[in-house]
């Protein structure tokens, strides 16, 4: 199976939830993190292990805004200057909006 395949296969939240995770993973100041922050990191790590196992099924929407309350909580210990994360968070809430 080739790279233009798999993409295909991925539905198009699944695939912005890692290209979100991928920023986190090295813009998250974990050594501000409160307890609760982590709780939310954690949260957001488990809702994407459970979606990925089936990546071509669009995510309900009560998953995918649980996945953006967590990224809005986590905003006070992110780093934002990369303009792709600040699309990235719109393309979210946009497709939120859009399906409530």
């Amino acid at each position: 199976m080739n790279i233009d395949t798999v993409h295909q296969t991925v539905h198009h939240i699944v695939q912005l939830m890692a290209n979100i995770l991928n920023y986190l993973s090295v813009s998250l100041y974990q050594g501000q993190f409160t307890h609760v922050h982590q709780l939310s990191y954690a949260e957001l790590n488990d809702l994407y292990d459970n979606l990925s196992k089936t990546p071509h099924e669009a995510p309900s929407i009560k998953d995918i805004k649980c996945f953006y309350d967590n990224l809005i909580y986590l905003k006070n210990v992110t780093e934002t200057d990369d303009p792709d994360y600040n699309i990235y968070i719109n393309e979210l809430k946009k497709y939120i909006k859009k399906h409530m």
